[in-house]
């Protein structure tokens, strides 16, 4: 939710929740001995806004290894903050198969303090997989077992073709599906086809898995093998054209299953591409009825306050701070993430005066979350740009480390701040890295 006298700019980025680190390709297509396990590339011309990661390890029937996770990861770090990159195509370059599941040759050499932490990685990037921002699609035309299943099952869309073979069959190991199939497979088929599909380890091929909605789409199979994915980048095509901000916040709310709401004075101030996306209530932040109304049924508040241009002495923002709280604890909101000014990490003497004003509620403001007994962050960012492509996000607790920071940057950080519990109670600088 966001709350009275919200900046535009801000709120706009907020809605996109995305970050802007810049990536590069990480290596070119090909298949070889010493290729890398994951192969990515960002396509051209008509396809342009797709990034393509290829599975291969053709020894190994892409079973998933150490350094294949290790591979995956940080493709999807990079890729997770690639404005250029407006959808993601998971596919393999071995034919014949996407995944065989975990690399059990590889498994039975381990020791048994490393099993768990390998599972407990292989969980957390299959969640960065689902977590990506832009929607991943995923091209299965080969078997894809165990956890070759439960990464298709992370992606958003899936396109099989006919001759696919997918299942959980870890219960025929007397083991369970361990990084995400038990949660993701009831989300996709509900949960008595997910039991009976778990239960008897049962493997269905493509046309079997659109019919029970495994997979959007089943292809026939093609002479060159790449019939899912050739299907899959003309799915990918029909949404590069579609509006990026749009896309990734439709990802978000049916993925989170929230909305958000846009506690402002004046609708008319919201920009036409946000007022479609947000329900608007209308108040002052000082009328503490309005306020109340405007909290009940949230599960977060951003609180974005602001005096505009004027910098006379103010308590605007440290008394709207108060109502915000205090229905927040009526309604048993607990989360809440606060934008204030980078000038509170300074000493008074080396604040412009005519800054003064804006300063001291900013101070009082902070004193309100303090004393909240809520979940609460504050954000004291720097000069704020317009910038879409500011380089990487540098945060410091305590700190101001650095002197701008893109609106867009802002609004991400602050909305990632109510799922993390990592800058909890924390004062956070925030500013973009120079780019060289």
């Amino acid at each position: 939710m966001m709350m009275h006298n919200v900046a535009q700019n801000i709120l706009r980025a907020a809605r996109s929740s995305l970050g802007q680190t810049a990536w590069h390709r990480v290596s070119a297509r090909g298949l070889c001995s010493s290729s890398p396990d994951i192969v990515i590339e960002k396509l051209s011309g008509d396809c342009e806004g797709i990034a393509v990661f290829g599975l291969n390890r053709p020894q190994a029937k892409n079973a998933i290894s150490k350094n294949l996770l290790k591979e995956f990861k940080e493709g999807i770090d990079n890729v997770r903050h690639d404005r250029s990159v407006r959808v993601v195509l998971l596919r393999s370059m071995v034919p014949g198969v996407f995944c065989a599941g975990a690399d059990l040759k590889e498994r039975a050499k381990m020791k048994p303090e490393e099993v768990g932490p390998f599972v407990t990685k292989a969980r957390a990037c299959i969640s960065d997989l689902e977590n990506l921002p832009m929607p991943v699609i995923v091209a299965l035309d080969g078997v894809a077992l165990g956890g070759g299943l439960e990464i298709a099952l992370a992606c958003d869309l899936r396109v099989a073709a006919t001759t696919t073979k997918m299942g959980l069959v870890e219960t025929k190991l007397a083991i369970i599906p361990g990084a995400g199939g038990t949660q993701r497979l009831p989300r996709v088929v509900g949960s008595a086809k997910a039991k009976e599909l778990i239960f008897t380890a049962a493997i269905v091929n493509g046309e079997e898995g659109e019919e029970i909605g495994l997979v959007n789409y089943v292809v026939p199979q093609n002479e060159t093998g790449d019939a899912a994915y050739l299907r899959s980048l003309e799915l990918a095509k029909k949404i590069i054209p579609n509006g990026p901000i749009g896309v990734k916040m439709a990802k978000v709310a049916i993925s989170r299953e929230y909305e958000v709401t846009a506690f402002v004075r004046d609708p008319a101030r919201l920009p036409e591409e946000l007022s479609s996306q947000v329900t608007a209530k209308t108040g002052d932040v000082l009328d503490s009825k309005t306020v109340d109304e405007a909290v009940q049924g949230q599960d977060a508040v951003v609180i974005l306050l602001g005096t505009r241009n004027d910098l006379s002495p103010t308590t605007v923002m440290s008394e709207g701070t108060k109502n915000i709280v205090a229905a927040m604890k009526k309604h048993g909101v607990k989360r809440v993430s606060a934008c204030l000014s980078a000038f509170n990490f300074r000493e008074k003497s080396a604040v412009p005066e005519r800054f003064y004003p804006l300063l001291e509620d900013h101070e009082r403001m902070l004193e309100v979350l303090k004393a909240s007994n809520l979940e609460w962050v504050a954000v004291l960012p720097p000069h704020i740009t317009d910038d879409e492509k500011a380089g990487d996000v540098i945060i410091e607790h305590g700190i101001s480390p650095g002197p701008r920071v893109s609106k867009h940057d802002l609004g991400h950080f602050m909305v990632s701040c109510l799922s993390s519990d990592e800058n909890l109670y924390k004062l956070c600088g925030i500013c973009n890295k120079p780019q060289s």
